[in-house]
Parts: structure tokens; sequence; C-alpha cells
């Protein structure tokens, strides 16, 4: 059987706007430089000279031959005046590093399908995914190829399609959703670990939608108590890791986001997230914002993006866990802006989730940091980590 492209349609949709970009890609990233593009550069006769101080060897491996050195303000020295790559210029696409090249593409072979997406940390991307009407059509084209790889496990793909279902098609909220899919995957990681067949999973699915169609699940998240307190050690510590690992912590587009998480501090100095909670809940759920819908998007971005519950690293669980943070620290995030403003912007929403993504998608220590917050605070059960998501 022929291999197949899965491709959503925000892929197609995508087009690197330059330098429009509201948070350039060329300026405060790691660039790294494979062997080939770098031989290629040095002994380009337009580029040699800015080469010689642009570029650092490391030599670490043929793909990763050499980094870039930003320079003061922290952008690309093949910039030119108008913010257009020299490189590309000179030498055209087939010059450029493998980075440059492929940002903020993202292929993944999974099974004997390609599956292909974007980084939710460029700008651009956040802003197709979230507003455009079109952006989740998908494709199922071949490839033209029939290489046999290892099968995705059965397990996560019943998990993956099942989980997409209890968030579209059984008229839940996201946050209650979430629950569901929570719950299916603690039967998913039972399964995955070898503790229960495959059977189990498919009759937790029936059991679930059965669920949501009586208005189980709804009362479920309604009975999961509002806590104060874990919300406020959680989003503490997380945006703290976040400000120590952003490597744009010093721009104005982060900036904008920390001052108005600031407006809502105590007088004590320390982050209110009642306050956050408050306004998300009475203000930002009153609004013209389809909160409902962003979020939605988001989270079926996330699942397709990462193949949802799919990690090298992780549990099912904890991935499930991932998620959960991911949309409780923007939901923070987007609360302390209307706060400030008084409104929510659609720019406002791409930068809220972009900013978050920019350490979320490159930063693997970050997601170390929040598995120990998790332990740490005890929010590694289901219920305890959908707490995050109930304001009062």
């Amino acid at each position: 059987m022929e291999n197949l492209i899965i491709k959503p349609n925000y892929v197609s949709l995508f087009s690197c706007i330059g330098p429009k970009c509201s948070d350039s890609c060329c300026n405060d990233w790691m660039i790294t430089f494979d062997k080939q593009s770098y031989k290629k550069t040095i002994s380009n006769k337009y580029l040699a000279d800015i080469a010689k101080f642009a570029l650092m060897e490391t030599k670490d491996s043929e793909s990763d031959w050499a980094v870039i050195k930003l320079d003061k303000q922290g952008a690309c020295p093949f910039l030119n005046s108008q913010k257009l790559c020299q490189i590309h210029d000179k030498e055209g696409e087939d010059a450029l590093s493998y980075t440059c090249k492929t940002y903020p593409k993202r292929d993944q072979i999974i099974g004997n399908d390609k599956y292909k997406s974007v980084y939710l940390s460029c700008p651009e991307v956040a802003r197709i995914v979230l507003f455009e009407q079109e952006a989740f059509i998908f494709s199922a084209n071949p490839s033209g190829t029939k290489s046999t790889h290892q099968p995705s496990p059965t397990w996560l793909e019943k998990s993956y399609e099942y989980s997409l279902d209890l968030l579209l098609n059984c008229g839940l909220t996201w946050q209650e959703a979430l629950l569901a899919i929570g719950l299916l995957i603690k039967t998913s990681q039972e399964v995955s670990e070898g503790t229960a067949s495959v059977d189990k999973l498919d009759s937790r699915y029936q059991q679930l939608q059965t669920m949501a169609q009586k208005g189980i699940i709804s009362k479920q998240f309604e009975q999961i108590p509002y806590t104060e307190t874990p919300q406020t050690q959680t989003f503490v510590a997380i945006h703290d890791a976040l400000c120590t690992l952003h490597s744009r912590s010093e721009r104005q587009r982060f900036i904008s986001i920390n001052d108005a998480i600031s407006t809502l501090c105590t007088e004590e100095n320390q982050y209110s997230i009642k306050d956050i909670n408050k306004v998300w809940s009475e203000k930002v759920a009153s609004s013209k914002i389809e909160a409902d819908e962003i979020f939605t998007k988001f989270v079926i971005y996330s699942m397709f993006h990462n193949h949802f519950p799919m990690h090298e690293k992780q549990k099912p669980e904890q991935v499930f866990q991932q998620l959960v943070i991911d949309c409780f620290m923007v939901r923070c995030y987007l609360a302390s802006v209307f706060n400030q403003n008084q409104r929510l912007s659609n720019e406002d929403i791409v930068k809220c989730f972009q900013v978050y993504h920019v350490v979320r998608q490159h930063k693997p220590k970050f997601i170390e940091i929040i598995q120990n917050i998790l332990k740490d605070f005890n929010l590694t059960s289901i219920p305890a980590a959908i707490s995050l998501l109930k304001t009062p």
C-alpha cells in the first residue's frame, strides 16, 4: 500500500511574511548551519566577508557544523536593510541552513505515513491556526513511496482518534472534553504498559461517549473543586521557569505580557491567580471573544502536531497533563492582557499563544520542569490536573 502525506490546510496557508513578522525567527534564535550550507556561504564572494564574523564553527556534527553569532540587537548579520536574508538572495533557498530552510515546518514519519505541521512559535502560524476558517481541512494524498517503517501502536492510533472525537463530536465544552480525554488516556496508559488489552480502550471510549451524551461528564467537571492555592503555586512556578528560559525575555513582545501579569499582583508583589481567574470568568467570558472556539482549535492543533499522546520519553498521562498546563498558562496570559487593555485583539491572542510556545516547543528542559512542578504540587491525577482549568 502506498504511503500517505497527511496535511492540515494551515500548513498550505502558511507563507513567511518576512520583514512584516512581529517576532521574526531571524532574531534571538539559535541558528545552526550544516556543513554543506556553511561551505557554500563562506565560499560565496558576496557573503564571505560577513561570514567571517557572523559564523562560528562548532563541528559538533555534519548537520550542526556552525552557528550564527547574532549582532548586538539580537539579529542575524545576514539580514539586509530591508530585513531580508542575503544568503537566500545571493545563493537561493538551497544554500540556506537546514534550520532556516525548514522552520517553522515540521515533518514526522508515523507508521508509514508522513504528517506535516508547523510550529506555533511562529506568529503567522499562530494567526492562521487560531483565526483562519479553513485551517483545519485535512488532506491525505499518496506520497509516491512504499517504504516500510515500524507500525504505529494500535493503542496510540486509537487514543489519538478517540480523543479527537471526544473533543469535537460529543457536545462538550473544551474543558469538559479534556476531562473525558484524560479519563480515556488513563486507560491508554494501562494498555501501553501491557496491564490492559486494547479492547478495554475501545469499551472505555464507548462508555465516555455515553457519559457525555447523558451529561455525566459535564456533572463530573462541575464537581471538581476550584482550588486556588495549587493554581497559584503552579502558575508562579511555571511562569518563573518560562521567564528564565525564554530567549526573548528582554523583547517588548514578551515584556508586554509580563507587565500585564504584574498589574494583577497583590500588595505583597505576588501573582494573584484569584484576580486572573476573576477576569477570565467575569470579563472575558462575557466579551465577544470566541474563547471556546479558540481553545478547541488549539487543542486540535496540539493533538495533530504532537500526534497525541505520542512522546518518546513521557507516558500518556504526562502528555495529557502537559496539554492541560498549556491551556492553563495561555488562559492566564490572555486574562492578564485583557485586564490591562480591557479588550483582547486578535494580535493579543496570537501573542499570548506564540510567546508561550517559543519556550514550550523548543526547550525540552521546560517540559521536564513542568513535570517536576506537577509532582511537587500533587497534580498528577486526572481530576487534579483538570482542577487547574476551573475558575470560581
